[in-house]
């Protein structure tokens, strides 16, 4: 008996959440910070691709333009895009927490404007 691959959709069927464009891809990435009492947070984070917003940088460029023109993966583009992505993962980093902007969602949590 052969074993099935295991698949791990992932969820890209949304907007992008700076500009509200088509999502190509998204790569889930450890993530964590120190609280102001020392304790570490830990967890993921995913990184979205943005088929708008991350089309002139370049490490995801390549992927949006290969999306752009392919379409889709086959047999014979997949090596290519897997390099590409391969590259993507290798440099990508979680963001930085920006306490400023969790202080001021915070707030606005508090006051109910959420």
């Amino acid at each position: 008996m052969t074993a099935e691959p295991t698949r791990h959709p992932l969820p890209i069927s949304r907007a992008c959440p700076r500009c509200a464009g088509d999502i190509l891809a998204a790569l889930r990435v450890p993530h964590g910070w120190r609280t102001e009492q020392g304790i570490e947070v830990g967890g993921t984070t995913e990184i979205l691709l943005c088929a708008r917003c991350d089309v002139d940088d370049p490490v995801t460029g390549p992927i949006a333009t290969f999306f752009a023109v392919h379409q889709a993966v086959t047999d014979q583009t997949v090596g290519v895009l897997a390099r590409l992505i391969r590259r993507w993962a290798e440099n990508a980093e979680a963001p930085r927490l920006d306490q400023v902007a969790l202080d001021a969602e915070v707030d606005a949590w508090y006051r109910g404007d959420l």
